[in-house]
């Protein structure tokens, strides 16, 4: 009984875990309902002819295997005569053949390993040629010698690095690797024990993967060497001979394992792969490279910088892309090129993180002079996107911009930091020019243009250089947009000329900067502020009356009730406002949940706001605003309009902005020990 590529990649899906339902066996495989049918039926027949229960379905389980299939009993059982090879294992097959094997080789032997018939070899002989004539490399064929590949030794060794990859991270690993050195697992297995006891030496753990990447590329190398397939020597590479890695390659060279003679380059050469391999530890971290770290830690700076995220335990994450970078730049140094096999995956589905890490690493890229490669930036992308995720930040909960400038880079970069600092929350992507806007990937929802533009996205056109008044006024108009509300303009300018008509103005500048402010700040006055003309610090309006410790609460929608509880009771908000909050973030979700643990609801001041006030909810326990976001920490924010509480807002940011102030008021148990959290940084900006 035969299986092919398709049926096989579905037994193995169901061997681990059942599925609910064919759609999503659909979304899982990629297949379509017929083919999967089709499949089933394949997988079913392979597994009675090798008395096992064939695929079960129950509504509650969906489809599953009722027999329990270890992995080796599977890759026992399906064996060349129970698989057929698909077009890409059997390419991948014949390649490794022509270039690791000693004997002169003809269809016939790529029949025999492949199980096909002479035409569908010729075939894929043919498609080869292609392909490594894409590469520099010839393939051809003679009596006296078979198949054989010629080229630059150094392409040759870039292929086979890239095949070991594919072939051992693919699903058919164990029948592509038989059909190649079956032969040879006794060696094979002794490289992997030398390679775990250079693990012990070295005080590094490599990862699963890349450890049987360097045992199967070690072996291929002496097979190289023994048919004549030597590397020229490379200068660059000399300094790793006195290293502690090459004496430990020049030890295992002499094991009973390998067979072939190396050379000095040979030798460099592994010791490169070995140096370059991907790690899960290493011991003395962040000790021995003081470059990298400094460099790391400023790309981690500068993450945090256009991003606006802080992030915490900074030393664990630069240990982290500690481990992961030394391997990578003697990679990236040494021209050996490492596939990401998420890379892919990372830029579609986080494209505007990756981008943002690629930006970061510019940094690292001017001071090593060479740029990284996509997969190397994808890695750095997962570390900072896990530790992101760690901490409970999300960035696609942020509105995104990017910036239209035709003015230069000096200009453009002033523009782009002046709105970096005046919009905080807004995730500025790019600075780009007019002609590179039409061209431009990522998905944006605001543009600020110094000029106008056509486009989809919310546009702001703005001076290229920001003055006081254009700040306000633009600080306005963004208000408006994304939240609904502003304060009314000034004719500032009116003024200034009607004073003219009638009196001397003896300093026009400093009148009109009065002019601005006094106007800016009476247009800001509610009609029920707490304090008439002046806006609240944050312990004026967080108080006894309005701070809360509770255990739990059953819902989040419950949570905001019970938190704005004392507002409804001071007379300072309607009930109709603690509805507008639900109603919110039932509409936009979990928007105001602004950092971990921490939420701050709100809605507009005409959806029933009576006075400016705020008021706050400890919980013992957190309540899921979303199935990822636990909240403990509810302060509700009720704004008369948008100016007055602005104050009070910027303490309670700057408050908030510190992880261990967030810890302090969690393990609070009474009213005043969160009372003295609160006034200490109202003091501090009234001071």
């Amino acid at each position: 009984m035969f299986l092919d590529e398709r049926s096989a990649g579905l037994l193995k899906l169901l061997q681990h875990s059942s599925i609910p339902s064919m759609n999503e066996m659909e979304q899982r495989t990629g297949l379509t309902r017929r083919q999967i049918q089709y499949s089933l039926s394949k997988v079913n027949d392979w597994l009675e002819s090798n008395d096992y229960a064939p695929v079960q379905y129950k509504r509650d389980l969906g489809y599953f295997l009722s027999d329990q299939i270890a992995d080796a009993s599977i890759e026992i059982k399906l064996t060349k005569r129970s698989y057929i090879f698909s077009e890409k294992d059997r390419e991948q097959v014949i390649y490794l053949m022509i270039l690791l094997s000693q004997e002169p080789l003809s269809v016939f032997h790529f029949q025999s390993a492949t199980g096909v018939s002479r035409n569908t070899v010729l075939n894929d002989l043919q498609r080869l040629k292609e392909q490594a004539q894409e590469m520099g490399l010839t393939i051809r064929y003679s009596k006296q010698s078979g198949y054989i590949i010629t080229g630059n030794s150094r392409i040759k060794r870039f292929v086979i690095e890239q095949l070991l990859h594919e072939v051992l991270n693919g699903s058919n690993s164990h029948l592509i690797t038989q059909c190649i050195w079956s032969e040879f697992e006794e060696r094979l297995a002794v490289i992997r024990d030398q390679l775990e006891n250079m693990e012990q030496q070295l005080g590094i753990t490599f990862t699963d993967e890349r450890l049987y990447e360097l045992a199967y590329l070690f072996f291929c190398t002496d097979q190289l060497i023994g048919k004549g397939e030597e590397l020229d020597q490379d200068p660059s590479w000399l300094p790793f001979a006195e290293t502690k890695e090459y004496v430990l390659i020049d030890a295992m060279i002499g094991t009973a394992a390998f067979h072939s003679i190396w050379s000095q380059t040979e030798k460099l050469y592994a010791t490169l792969h070995l140096v370059s391999m991907n790690r899960t530890k290493d011991r003395s971290p962040l000790k021995d490279d003081q470059v990298f770290r400094e460099l790391l830690q400023r790309v981690t700076e500068e993450f945090e910088r256009l991003t606006f995220v802080h992030l915490q335990d900074k030393d664990q994450l630069f240990e982290q892309l500690y481990v992961h970078f030394k391997p990578a730049f003697y990679r990236i140094k040494y021209r050996f090129p490492h596939v990401n096999p998420m890379m892919e995956r990372v830029s579609k589905i986080y494209p505007e993180l990756h981008h943002l890490t690629r930006k970061s690493l510019r940094i690292l890229e001017n001071e090593l002079g060479f740029q990284l490669p996509e997969d190397e930036v994808a890695y750095f992308t997962i570390y900072f996107g896990g530790w992101l995720q760690r901490q409970g930040t999300r960035l696609d909960d942020r509105k995104k911009a990017i910036v239209v400038c035709p003015h230069g880079i000096g200009v453009s970069n002033i523009l782009n930091y002046t709105l970096r600092e005046l919009f905080p929350t807004i995730l500025f992507l790019d600075v780009l020019s007019v002609r590179d806007t039409a061209e431009y990937p990522l998905d944006y929802d605001l543009v600020f243009s110094s000029v106008f533009l056509n486009t989809d996205a919310t546009l702001f056109v703005v001076p290229p250089i920001l003055e006081e008044r254009d700040k306000q006024r633009l600080n306005k108009q963004v208000m408006q947009e994304l939240y609904g509300y502003t304060v009314p303009d000034s004719d500032v300018a009116g003024l200034m000329e009607l004073i003219s008509k009638h009196a001397t103005i003896h300093d026009p500048k400093q009148l009109e900067k009065e002019l601005h402010a006094t106007l800016y700040a009476q247009a800001g006055t509610p009609t029920h502020a707490v304090k008439e003309a002046e806006k609240p610090v944050l312990a004026e309006l967080l108080t006894t009356q309005t701070l809360q410790l509770k255990q739990q609460a059953a819902t989040w929608q419950e949570a905001i009730q019970l938190a704005a509880s004392p507002l409804v009771e001071l007379g300072t908000v309607k009930e109709d406002y603690v509805a507008a909050m639900v109603e919110s973030i039932e509409k936009n979700g979990p928007y105001v949940v602004i950092t971990p643990l921490v939420a701050i609801p709100h809605a507009r001041p005409e959806e029933g706001v009576l006075s400016l006030s705020m008021s706050l909810l400890k919980l013992d326990k957190a309540v899921d605003f979303a199935p990822d976001k636990p909240v403990q920490l509810i302060i509700v924010l009720a704004a008369a309009d948008s100016d007055s509480h602005l104050r009070a807002l910027i303490q309670l940011t700057s408050l908030l902005n510190e992880p261990a102030n967030i810890q302090k008021m969690l393990e609070a148990t009474d009213k005043e020990q969160l009372l003295e959290i609160i006034q200490t940084y109202s003091k501090e900006e009234t001071e």
